[in-house]
C-alpha cells in the first residue's frame, strides 16, 4: 500500500479549514448585515413613502462599487439629497450578485439600477485590450516607466502599481521582477478592458454628474478618467479626520491629481482678506485640539497610544544635543495610495525616504528624528501583515546599513512611539514630507516645512518647495541655516489650515456615522453609518443635502466650502 504523501495531505487540510472558516465567518457577516439592513429600512421608510420633487432632467450616476454597508449608505446619503433636489437617480453596481448593496440602496427609495456586468466585451475588443498590453510590456520596466503608462487618455500607471504595492505592503514594486512583471501580464489585459467598460457606460447612459468616494485604484479610477474626458460634471467625496464629515471637490482634466482637501489658490487669496477674528482664532485651535486629543475616532488612529510630553521629557527620551537645532522627517505610509495625488521630485516614495535618511545622515549639524507612519502598524495588522517588516527598514538596511549602527544624531520613531505629533511640533525646528498635512500644520507655528513633490500646500507660500532632487537635498545638507517663517508666510499657513480643517469639510447632519474599531477585519460594520433624521422637514431643517446638492449642481465651484461667498468662476 503506497504511502500517503503527508505535505499534500496537510495542505489538502489547510484549504479545507480556511474555506471553513470563510463560510461561518459569511454565515455571521450576513447575519450582522441582515440586522443592520432591517434598521435601516425601518428608519428610512419615510424616504420611501415620500412625494418627490419632480425630476429636472438631470441625471446623477451613482457608483456603487463594493457590498460595503458603509459605503453603500454614504453613497445612499449622498444620492438622497441630489433625488430631493430632483436629480434623477440611478445606481450603478457591478453585477446582479451584489445584493447587499442593492438592498440597501433599495432601503432609500433607489430602484434604477445598472451593472457593470451588462457592458461586457466582445472577442474582438479583448483582442485590441490584449494587443495593447502586450505593446506597453515589451517596453522598458521600471517603476517609473510604468507609472507613466497611458491608454486611450486614461492614466493607468497609478492605479497598477498602487494595486501591486497594496499586495506586497512595499513602496516600490519593481517590474523588472519576475514575479511582479507576472503579476503585471496578468492585471494587465483586465485593467485596459475596464477602460473600454468604461466608455461604453458613459456614452450609454450620458449622466449630467457622477461622484466617488474613491475615485482611484483598479475600476473607480478608469471610470473615473472616461468620466472626465468625457465632459461629464465629476465630484470627488472623501474622508477627513473629524468623524462627522467628508471633503468633496470638483475634477476637471486640469486638477485630476489633486489632493481631495486641497484648495484653489483663488479661493484661498479671498478667503485671506477676510477679517482674522476671535472667532477663526478660537476655530483653529479647537480643530488642533480636537486632532491631537483622541476626540475623534478616525483622527485617533493616527495617534494610537500616545500621550503630550514636554521639551525636557522629548529631549531626554530621544537623547538630543540641545546645542542642535530638530528636523522631523515625517515618512509616508510608502505602500498605501501614495501614487495619485500630485508630481514627485523622486521616483516615489520609497526612494524619497532613503535619499532623505541619507542626507540626514551625512549632516551631523541637527538632530534629525525619523518619524515612521503611525498607521503602518494597524493597517499592516488588519490586511493580514501583522507579522511583516516594515518597509522603511528594509530600505535603510539596503542602502545604508543596520539600523543600529545609524549615527547618534539620526533617531528612528517607530509607529508605536508613544510621542503625540503635537508634543513633536512643539520641538521642531524643521518639517519635512512630500506632501502630508504637517504642510498644513507646521506652518502654523512658524516652522519651516520642506515638500519633495506638488500637494495640498504647494507653491502657496508658506512651504518650502524644490524644483529638483538636487535642490530638496542641498536644502537637507544645509536646513539648520533656514531662518522661521515670516509672521506674514505664518499668518497665511493659519488661513489656509483655517480653510483646509474648518471651511473646506461639509458636515453631516442628517446622518450621523458611527466608528468602532477598525483598524482589524474583524467587525464588518466597525464603520457604519444611520440615518439621523426622522422626516423631510428635519432634512430641510438641517440644511446639510441641501447644500450638498448646490455645490453638486454648480459645476463653477471647485472647492467645497462652508457657507461660501460668490465664489469666483473656476476657483
Amino acid at each position: 500500500m503506497p504511502r500517503p504523501d503527508l505535505k499534500l495531505t496537510w495542505a489538502k487540510t489547510k484549504d479545507a479549514l480556511r474555506q471553513t472558516r470563510q463560510r461561518i465567518k459569511g454565515v455571521a457577516t450576513d447575519k450582522l448585515f441582515q440586522q443592520d439592513l432591517e434598521e435601516t429600512l425601518r428608519d428610512a421608510a419615510f424616504l420611501r413613502e415620500a412625494t418627490l420633487p419632480p425630476a429636472n432632467g438631470r441625471l446623477v450616476l451613482v457608483p456603487v462599487t463594493n457590498n460595503k454597508p458603509f459605503e453603500c449608505k454614504l453613497m445612499a446619503m449622498l444620492a438622497v439629497g441630489l433625488r430631493l433636489a430632483g436629480w434623477r437617480v440611478r445606481v450603478l453596481l457591478l453585477a446582479r450578485k451584489d445584493l447587499w448593496a442593492r438592498r440597501y440602496l433599495a432601503a432609500f427609495g433607489f430602484d434604477d439600477f445598472t451593472y457593470w456586468e451588462d457592458y461586457r466585451l466582445d472577442r474582438e475588443e479583448k483582442q485590441v485590450c490584449a494587443k495593447a498590453a502586450e505593446a506597453l510590456l515589451a517596453g522598458r520596466l521600471t517603476f517609473g516607466s510604468v507609472k507613466e503608462w497611458h491608454y486611450r487618455d486614461c492614466w493607468i500607471g497609478p492605479n497598477i502599481l498602487a494595486s501591486l504595492s497594496r499586495e506586497t505592503h512595499q513602496g516600490t514594486p519593481d517590474p523588472a521582477d519576475p514575479a511582479v512583471r507576472d503579476r503585471l501580464k496578468r492585471i494587465l489585459p483586465e485593467s485596459l478592458q475596464i477602460i473600454h467598460v468604461a466608455e461604453k457606460i458613459v456614452a450609454a447612459l450620458r449622466p449630467d454628474l457622477m461622484f466617488l468616494i474613491e475615485p482611484n485604484y483598479s475600476k473607480n479610477g478608469p471610470l473615473t478618467d472616461v468620466a472626465i474626458k468625457s465632459g461629464v460634471d465629476f465630484i470627488h467625496t472623501a474622508g477627513c479626520p473629524r468623524d462627522d464629515a467628508l471633503m468633496m471637490r470638483r475634477l476637471t482634466h486640469n486638477n485630476r491629481r489633486a489632493h481631495p482637501s486641497a484648495i484653489t489658490p483663488a479661493n484661498l487669496l479671498r478667503l485671506h482678506r477676510e477679517p482674522w477674528t476671535e472667532r477663526e482664532e478660537c476655530e483653529l485651535q479647537d480643530i488642533f485640539q480636537a486632532r491631537y486629543s483622541g476626540r475623534w475616532v478616525l483622527q485617533k488612529f493616527h495617534q494610537l497610544g500616545t500621550r503630550a510630553f514636554d521639551r525636557t521629557e522629548i529631549y531626554r527620551a530621544l537623547q538630543l544635543d540641545p546645542a542642535r537645532k530638530v528636523a522631523i522627517v515625517f515618512s509616508h505610509v510608502l505602500w498605501d495610495a501614495n501614487l495619485f495625488y500630485g508630481e514627485d521630485l523622486f521616483e516615489d516614495y520609497g526612494h524619497w525616504f532613503i535619499e532623505t535618511v541619507r542626507a540626514a545622515v551625512a549632516n551631523p549639524g541637527v538632530n534629525w528624528l525619523i518619524k515612521l507612519h503611525p498607521v503602518n502598524a494597524w493597517k499592516l495588522k488588519r490586511d493580514g501583515g501583522a507579522k511583516a517588516r516594515l518597509a522603511e527598514l528594509d530600505l535603510i538596511e539596503a542602502h545604508i546599513g543596520p539600523i543600529e549602527k545609524l549615527p547618534a544624531h539620526v533617531r528612528l520613531l517607530f509607529p508605536e512611539c508613544e510621542i503625540s505629533s503635537w508634543s513633536l511640533f512643539q520641538v521642531a525646528d524643521y518639517g519635512v514630507t512630500v506632501r502630508g498635512t504637517i504642510s498644513t500644520e507646521m506652518p502654523c507655528l512658524g516652522i519651516p516645512v520642506f515638500t519633495a513633490g506638488t500637494g495640498r500646500a504647494h507653491g502657496l507660500g508658506f512651504t518650502i518647495d524644490s524644483t529638483s532632487r538636487a535642490e530638496f537635498l542641498r536644502r537637507m545638507a544645509r536646513i539648520q541655516e533656514v531662518p522661521p517663517l515670516t509672521p506674514e508666510q505664518t499668518a497665511l499657513a493659519r488661513r489656509h489650515a483655517h480653510a483646509i480643517f474648518v471651511r473646506r469639510p461639509w458636515l453631516m447632519k442628517t446622518f450621523r456615522p458611527e466608528y468602532g474599531d477598525y483598524s482589524t477585519n474583524k467587525n464588518p460594520l466597525a464603520q457604519n453609518i444611520r440615518l439621523a433624521a426622522r422626516s423631510l422637514a428635519e432634512i430641510q431643517a438641517n440644511g446639510d443635502l441641501r447644500a450638498w446638492a448646490e455645490y453638486a449642481g454648480a459645476p463653477e465651484r471647485i472647492d467645497h466650502l462652508q457657507s461660501p461667498p460668490a465664489v469666483v468662476a473656476g476657483a
